[in-house]
């Protein structure tokens, strides 16, 4: 193989993981590769020191901000450093918790770009980790009716729940613990049972008591499929809360044959496979190019996020 397996890989990002918790510097030799290559550059992202959120320790505060079409787009982002003892990490995939990753990028300027996938909407973000970045984005500026961000690390729903605080987004977007396995399991036992009822955790960050039973109309998943044994979980998580005639955007690098087995599996539970992309904007598509021709330290099978398009039988989809 010409790039690392994804065994490789997932030790490596557990490493980064390690290092992050315990401040120690990244090493120059075998770093993982999406540290070499952090971004496409479709964001901003400036540090404001002097910027307070109430007491806060730990932490630092940054502009995330974008131009589409003449329109400036800007989102309070909460970054924590040294967030998690080793007990929080035991049982659960926390890597997505370090940094925002490519796919997150990609997706919050994909949502941001074609807003009208929001409108009106129920929107859910699986799995965004420390910022929830693309649902945070949609509930700020895409007049979705309504917003759950959700992770399955309390800590990171905690900061998310900060950062839509800061932002003034109360009540728009609301912020739950969700854990797929255990959503999973639950749904497989009952499947009318409420999304708020398969929510677990404490803290500022969680709510289970809020919200309604109905399916969501969009939901949102970047860079989620890095583990193999969370595979089922997620896909049985989002058939059970999709709507029938709504979408799930995923969007994660190929990893080998990592998201092809993805996909199969979703349309294994009855999901419908309604368009894989790489090329589904162009302005990502056109950066993908450049770095190709530029950045040696790029490869696109582990940098490059494709977009999927899931649906379920029914009515069929009536967004995008």
């Amino acid at each position: 193989m010409l790039h690392e397996q994804p065994r490789l890989l997932a030790q490596k990002r557990w490493r980064l993981l390690a290092r992050a918790l315990t401040g120690s510097p990244e090493p120059g030799p075998g770093r993982i590769s999406t540290r070499r290559f952090g971004s496409f550059g479709l964001l901003r992202a400036d540090h404001l020191p002097d910027y307070r959120f109430g007491q806060e320790a730990h932490c630092s505060w940054w502009l995330y901000s974008c131009l589409i079409g003449g329109r400036l787009y800007q989102l309070l982002v909460r970054r924590v450093s040294n967030c998690f003892t080793a007990d929080q990490l035991i049982g659960f995939n926390n890597t997505g918790n370090v940094c925002v990753w490519p796919s997150e990028e990609c997706l919050a300027y994909y949502v941001l770009k074609n807003g009208e996938i929001c409108r009106g909407r129920r929107v859910l973000e699986l799995g965004g980790g420390m910022s929830c970045l693309a649902g945070a984005l949609v509930a700020k500026y895409c007049q979705a009716s309504s917003v759950t961000l959700t992770d399955g690390n309390a800590r990171s729903v905690d900061n998310v729940a900060r950062i839509v605080e800061s932002n003034g987004l109360e009540g728009l977007a609301r912020c739950l613990v969700v854990q797929w396995a255990s959503a999973a399991e639950a749904l497989g036992r009952s499947p009318s049972r409420r999304p708020q009822e398969l929510a677990s955790g404490s803290g500022s960050g969680s709510d289970v008591r809020s919200g309604d039973e109905r399916p969501y109309d969009l939901i949102l998943c970047a860079d989620c499929l890095f583990f193999d044994e969370d595979w089922l979980d997620l896909v049985d998580t989002i058939y059970a809360w999709l709507a029938d005639d709504g979408l799930a955007l995923v969007m994660a690098p190929r990893r080998g044959a990592t998201f092809r087995r993805f996909a199969e599996a979703a349309a294994c539970r009855g999901l419908l496979l309604r368009r894989q992309r790489e090329c589904y904007d162009p302005e990502i598509w056109a950066r993908h190019l450049q770095l190709l021709a530029s950045d040696p330290l790029y490869c696109p099978d582990i940098h490059l996020p494709v977009l999927l398009e899931l649906t379920k039988p029914g009515r069929g989809p009536r967004l995008g």
